[in-house]
């Protein structure tokens, strides 16, 4: 009995030896567990980290993209830039056909790496001239009717050269031509009626005006004096002639500074840029202020057009804004250039006045598919104007003013009638005279509302 009992010594020692063991064992592979699970963690946490740091990359290359796309020149790179615990870094570069390639990486703690490439598609829309025929319906005759003899140097101006959202002029684009058309008797129309417009302002000049810049009857303005010459014999005839003659009408430049000079001499009293220019002001060189649109430009329009109504037609409610009645008497705006909107006019078969000393601000893309006129009001817009179906806008009192600055399309019905008709308006004291303003900043801003994503990937191993 006693030898039993001593055999026994110890078992329970040994007993709890091993359990403290195994539990030690145990506690230390939780332990490792633990630290394996925090570790993946970790590593997801810092992978999302990266991940959205690529995506708001790419989200800074869209902003980019809406602020600077006018005449940039693209592949280029923002970044690193840093932002939180992380960097982002965007690829920008085009694939042609408004389609541009965004490549961003975004980096974050330990090493941590993500890379997305993200295609953008805006419609492929470049002006080629400040305003465009997409049909037959651009017939303007230029006729101010103002009585008297002749016709007098108009006011409103429709302006080729590049110009920055404030008005001042711009380098970042080339100049374009005043006119574009889809169709040949539409660019014969508008060329006749330049070339009246010249003969008619001869006309007046040489009745009006003499040699010393005096006046004979009517009257006769630094422009029409600079017209007329200083010369016995005027500078120019208004008898059938031909370009080749140097005192034929035909070579009149409608784009001439000193048409609009406000005081004698005449070469000293000329406006500051950007109206320092008369009625028209074309392509550098170019040999008429009519650009007559080859088969693929043509195409190529059409389908623009057709993706920009498609394009406003599915924008959410949140950027699309409504004009269903007249404006008159205050002070309306439809977006602004940090926040550009689609504007529509609603259809109606009533013309839409806009009037009574209002003033109209607006900023992106404004559709009309009615008649909208311009009375006494102050008018002016950045971004892409487009006349379509049976709309048009035209100007109904002399103290139409302001601008549009961008480009205009007048897409009609081809109904062979005039429109786009600016031809009432006067220079005034209350603000400068309606003016149709090239700005491919401004074109490119409004297009910019219909940017949307192709395709979206994540690069793993990029």
């Amino acid at each position: 009995m006693r030898q039993t009992e001593g055999t026994e010594a110890g078992v329970v020692l040994i007993t709890t030896l091993l359990l403290i063991t195994l539990l030690l064992a145990v506690a230390a592979g939780a332990l490792m567990l633990s630290r394996t699970d925090l570790l993946i963690s970790r590593n997801l946490l810092t992978g999302a980290q990266a991940l959205w740091l690529a995506q708001t990359g790419s989200e800074m290359g869209k902003n980019w993209l809406e602020e600077n796309l006018a005449g940039a020149l693209l592949p280029m790179t923002l970044g690193p830039e840093e932002l939180a615990a992380g960097t982002y870094t965007v690829r920008i570069a085009t694939l042609g056909n408004a389609e541009y390639q965004l490549t961003a990486s975004g980096a974050a703690a330990e090493g941590s790496r993500r890379v997305v490439e993200e295609i953008v598609r805006l419609p492929d829309f470049t002006p080629d001239g400040v305003v465009t025929s997409d049909g037959d319906g651009l017939h303007p005759d230029f006729d101010d009717h103002s009585g008297g003899v002749g016709r007098r140097i108009p006011d409103f101006s429709v302006d080729g050269r590049n110009h920055a959202p404030d008005g001042t002029l711009s380098a970042r684009c080339p100049g374009i031509s005043p006119f574009a058309t889809t169709q040949a008797v539409a660019r014969d129309d508008l060329i006749a009626a330049a070339n009246t417009l010249k003969q008619e302002i001869v006309t007046r000049a040489n009745s009006f005006c003499q040699a010393d810049g005096s006046s004979l009857a009517g009257s006769c303005t630094p422009g029409l004096a600079w017209v007329r010459g200083t010369g016995a014999a005027p500078r120019f005839t208004t008898g059938p002639c031909a370009t080749t003659t140097p005192s034929c009408f035909l070579n009149l430049d409608l784009s001439a500074p000193a048409l609009r000079a406000d005081g004698f001499p005449v070469s000293v009293h000329l406006p500051t840029a950007p109206e320092n220019h008369g009625p028209f002001a074309p392509l550098p060189g170019a040999a008429s202020f009519v650009l007559l649109l080859s088969a693929a430009e043509r195409v190529r329009l059409h389908t623009a057009v057709d993706d920009i109504l498609q394009g406003t037609a599915e924008l959410p409610e949140n950027k699309v804004l409504h004009i269903s009645h007249s404006l008159g008497g205050g002070s309306y705006t439809y977006g602004t250039w940090d926040e550009p909107k689609v504007t529509r006019i609603e259809d109606g078969t009533d013309a839409l006045d806009m009037s009574d000393g209002a003033e109209v601000n607006g900023a992106g893309v404004l559709i009309i598919p009615r008649v909208v006129r311009l009375g006494n009001v102050r008018f002016n817009w950045q971004g892409l104007v487009l006349v379509v179906g049976g709309g048009d806008l035209r100007v109904e009192e002399a103290h139409a003013c302001g601008h549009i600055l961008g480009a205009v399309v007048v897409r009609d019905d081809a109904a062979p009638d005039r429109k786009l008709d600016l031809d009432l308006v006067q220079r005034s004291g209350g603000c400068p005279p309606l003016a149709v303003n090239y700005s491919c900043e401004t074109v490119s801003r409004a297009l910019t509302l219909l940017m949307r994503t192709v395709s979206w990937t994540e690069k793993f191993g990029a």
